[in-house]
């Protein structure tokens, strides 16, 4: 392990690895505006695919808007129903009409 200008090389580098491996949960929208798209997708009965946080990394839900709440919404997909929480929604946006059924 070599030393330089006070740091060990080998910690800066796992750092560094560190930080590529970090994926970005932030999310762009406001409570507000997440809200807003999904009454849209809610009340023009159209399919939604969110991108949600679970577990510290991204997961996508591809499904319709059966149930909304301001903290938590059911969406219908090919698999069932999922429950996802308003807070952790990072992105929305309407895609292609394809049946869910």
């Amino acid at each position: 392990m070599m030393k330089w200008m006070g740091f060990f090389l080998s910690e800066h580098t796992a750092s560094l690895s560190d930080d590529k491996k970090k994926v970005d949960l932030k999310s762009d929208l406001t409570k507000e505006e997440k809200l807003v798209l999904i009454s849209q997708l809610y009340a023009s009965q159209l399919q939604g695919l969110f991108i949600v946080k679970e577990d510290k990394r991204k997961a996508t839900c591809l499904g319709q808007v059966t149930e909304l709440s301001p903290k938590e919404i059911t969406v219908k997909t090919a698999d069932g129903y999922q429950l996802l929480q308003v807070e952790d929604i990072l992105s929305i946006s309407m895609t292609e009409e394809t049946d869910v059924e």
